[in-house]
């Protein structure tokens, strides 16, 4: 297997440049480019760097002779093994070690020109890398050249220190390079007027994710379909970056300065003219889950076909417009509640035609009409549950980028505000569909990142700080409440205490009454005993006779009778 690998000065041994969080240079978006790109076989092609193996297999199927250089020894043997094919030789080395080889008809080097020198190798920058580069190219070669962008907008928004955001698996001998583009304008003229195209790339580490035409990207703004395929490459590109802020904002702020492509975090340029490319490449969304979208933009519209699907579908116009999420979130910032109620009733009217599920964000106004944009979601839902998970869509969308908007919070942490959007498309109130909505928006959602972003987390802190001292208010309140209570209990509580020693007072005395009457009585008891007394109560008895007389007979005739 070692006789199978040419050396050149250069080579690093043990090294990979194959493994580690950076990916060498593939995916569908970039195989399809190739695929438009590559000339009928015939021609020599080179291909520098660290490329995917069914990269190489392609470029071997278009090509007569293929010659593939990469620096380390132990990639250069596994890409032998991967790719035996005769016609494709493999070499390990640096760039600077292949100096004086013939030159070539194509000259891929898609992963860049930061992994192409070795330890021993001059401390080349890059317009001297470039160099080598042109010239092991014809002049009417065919050459794609990736470009960093150390202005992308992943690496702005990193809060990571720099010196911690390489290691050893993304090693380049200059880190700090001046004279390295940094812009579309500065690519442009390192180039020079050999550059025929260059797109913004958009890689998800290291895997190509999104190309976007750099000319395109510049003129679009918020909410159209390029600004689209922008920010969902950005958030996929970002989705192993601990993060200052969601890169969305920054996306978005970008595109309507008309800076999208300069923040890109890289570019690829095409040098010369080979096979007829499009405006941009991206993952297609379903049902052609696996193909490449293809997309060209023209003056009346983009134009959107699949490639590599399992059944065909038809190529389809698609209008520069803005969003409908976009127009929604316009009004509800401006608090025009009425533009908002007509733009939903005619999305009511709307998804009662439609054929699938509705995502705002990619669902464009064309005319009197909508055109689903990019993502073709399939689902067998009626419109009530279509809409209702649009809504929740928008809703989850609307919150967690704290945009402005004119309901009250109580609304906003419910169901009542998708309620009332599904009211305002004519929709009456309906519970089974709201429900049903939310578990279709769930499914829809794309995964949240591991570590949120630290904007996300000083937001959160700053609410939990607020509801904090919103309890702290609570609990003063009911302490205070508290304290009043229990000085009133305290105030009862000697009440009832004064209460209960008057009436011991009050028993003690009358048990003092009882004993006085007792002996009272029993004096008086006495005192009746008395001769004294007896003659008294006869004394008193006789001074009650009036009539002497009489009585003195009736004693005498009671005598008598006893």
């Amino acid at each position: 297997m070692t006789d199978s690998v040419l050396y050149v000065r250069g080579e690093i041994q043990p090294w990979t440049d194959y493994a580690g969080h950076r990916a060498p240079a593939g995916g569908a978006p970039l195989l399809a480019l190739l695929d438009d790109l590559l000339p009928d076989p015939g021609s020599r092609t080179l291909v520098v760097g660290p490329h995917s193996p069914e990269l190489i297999e392609l470029a071997a199927s278009r090509t007569g002779a293929l010659t593939v250089l990469v620096r380390s020894v132990s990639d250069a043997r596994d890409l032998r093994a991967a790719v035996p094919s005769p016609t494709v030789t493999v070499i390990t080395g640096a760039l600077d070690g292949l100096a004086g080889a013939p030159p070539y008809d194509v000259v891929i080097a898609a992963d860049g020109l930061d992994r192409v020198l070795g330890a021993d190798s001059p401390a080349l920058d890059w317009p001297a890398r470039l160099a080598l580069l042109s010239a092991l190219a014809t002049e009417d070669a065919v050459v794609l050249v990736a470009v960093a962008n150390e202005f992308a907008l992943t690496g702005l928004y990193d809060r990571r220190p720099v010196g911690e955001r390489h290691g050893d698996d993304e090693w380049r001998p200059l880190h700090d390079d001046p004279a390295r583009p940094t812009s579309p304008a500065q690519v442009a003229a390192a180039l020079g007027p050999r550059l025929s195209r260059l797109y913004a790339t958009f890689d998800a580490a290291g895997l190509s994710h999104t190309l976007l035409d750099a000319a395109a990207a510049a003129a679009t703004r918020p909410g159209r379909p390029a600004a689209r395929l922008a920010a969902e490459a950005l958030a996929v590109t970002a989705a192993h970056t601990p993060l200052l802020a969601p890169v969305a904002d920054g996306a978005d702020a970008a595109a309507r300065a008309g800076l999208l492509a300069a923040v890109a975090p890289g570019w690829l340029a095409l040098l010369g003219s080979g096979g007829a490319t499009h405006t941009a490449y991206a993952p297609a969304g379903s049902p052609s889950a696996g193909g490449v979208l293809l997309a060209d933009l023209d003056e009346s519209g983009w134009t959107l076909s699949v490639r590599g699907q399992a059944a065909a579908v038809p190529a389809s116009r698609l209008p520069d417009t803005e969003s409908a999420e976009t127009l929604l979130f316009r009004l509800a910032a401006a608090e025009n509640v009425p533009g908002f109620r007509a733009i939903a009733a005619r999305l009511g009217a709307w998804a009662g035609l439609a054929d699938g599920l509705v995502l705002l964000d990619d669902l464009y106004p064309d005319g009197d009409d909508f055109a689903r944009g990019l993502t073709h979601p399939a689902g067998g839902e009626d419109a009530p549950a279509i809409l209702a998970a649009a809504y929740h869509r928008l809703r989850d969308r609307l919150v967690r980028a704290h945009r402005r908007h004119p309901w009250p919070p109580w609304m906003v942490d419910s169901d009542d505000l998708v309620t009332t959007w599904l009211g305002m498309s004519g929709i009456a109130d309906n519970a089974v569909a709201v429900k049903r909505g939310r578990e279709i928006a769930d499914g829809l959602a794309a995964p949240r990142a591991g570590e949120p972003d630290l904007r996300t987390v000083l937001a959160g802190a700053e609410d939990d700080r607020r509801r904090a001292a919103d309890l702290a208010g609570k609990v003063f309140g009911l302490e205070r409440t508290l304290g009043f209570r229990d000085q009133s209990l305290r105030t009862r509580e000697q009440e009832i205490r004064a209460l209960r020693e008057e009436l011991r007072t009050t028993a003690e005395e009358l048990r003092a009454t009882r004993g006085e009457l007792r002996t009272a009585t029993a004096e008086l008891l006495r005192l009746h005993a008395l001769p004294v007394m007896r003659l008294h109560s006869v004394t008193r008895k006789v001074a009650k006779v009036r009539y002497p007389r009489q009585f003195a007979r009736a004693i005498k005739h009671r005598l008598r009778k006893g």
